[in-house]
């Protein structure tokens, strides 16, 4: 078996710790993990996960540089991590710096409406899907009972607006509000995670979207350090799946959308 996690989230040593437990208050949860690249990769080790989709979200526009070389350094030094730039709607010269992470590498773009403090189909927002749109795929935080910013209905309209967007919508399409992301997400044309959805729910439930959305639409991810990824892997193994079904989710989808080369691996 081969698997690739394609939602972790990775922040510098000297900010760690302090991230970390700012994650987990947000989110109200025990953290699994410290949030560091090597525990990352240390943590799967043994385990049929051998590639990371890693991202650091820029809280303000002046964060945004600092930590795509950060993100793009990481992966340099750890060949198992493939990066995701960061960007913020209200930054400045976005269109040179989409070239940048391009030329450092990264293989698309995470976006965290809730957290960056935008509504997820502002106009600002929008000049950047469109800065996108064929370019990079993004993968977006959807979903949360406390706000509004990330809600369905609005990743729904980025979906519909640019339709050459590879888009994956995290959380099934709304975390903490996943029934209510169903009539947005179930007949529109994105990718979607299932991270931070098994902790959730009950394992019948999780399997019951599984089978809503389907397996060409879905890719595995376990939201480090909020949980631990072979965990997830282990919850995610006890559903009735093909082996078809299953190698879509794990690794195939991952790696068509973000361009991951797997030869040797499989």
């Amino acid at each position: 078996m081969f698997v690739i996690d394609c939602h972790d989230h990775i922040y510098k040593k000297r900010m760690a710790e302090k991230a970390v437990k700012a994650v987990g208050e947000f989110y109200e949860v025990e953290m699994s993990g410290g949030g560091v690249a090597e525990e990352l990769v240390e943590m799967a080790r043994n385990s049929p996960i051998k590639r990371f989709v890693v991202n650091s979200v820029a809280v303000t526009p002046n964060q945004v540089k600092r930590l795509n070389d950060f993100v793009a350094v990481e992966c340099s030094k750890h060949p198992e991590l493939i990066g995701l730039g960061a960007l913020h709607p209200d930054m400045e010269n976005s269109e040179e710096e989409i070239e940048r992470i391009i030329s450092l590498g990264l293989k698309g773009v995470k976006l965290h409406p809730d957290t960056q403090h935008f509504d997820a189909d502002s106009d600002n927002a929008m000049k950047l899907y469109e800065q996108l749109e064929g370019r990079l795929p993004l993968l977006i935080h959807c979903g949360d009972y406390r706000y509004d910013q990330s809600h369905p209905r609005r990743i729904a309209r980025i979906i519909d607006t640019f339709p050459d967007l590879t888009l994956v919508a995290a959380h099934i399409g709304g975390w903490s509000i996943f029934e209510e992301a169903v009539p947005y997400m179930k007949d529109r044309s994105c990718y979607m995670d299932i991270s931070s959805v098994m902790p959730f729910m009950p394992p019948e439930k999780a399997f019951s979207y599984i089978r809503l959305y389907g397996a060409d639409r879905l890719l595995f991810g376990s939201d480090f350090p909020m949980w631990d990824p072979v965990r997830e892997l282990e919850s995610f193994q006890q559903f009735d799946l093909t082996d078809e079904e299953q190698q879509k989710i794990l690794w195939q989808n991952a790696a068509h959308v973000f361009h991951i080369d797997c030869s040797g691996l499989i």
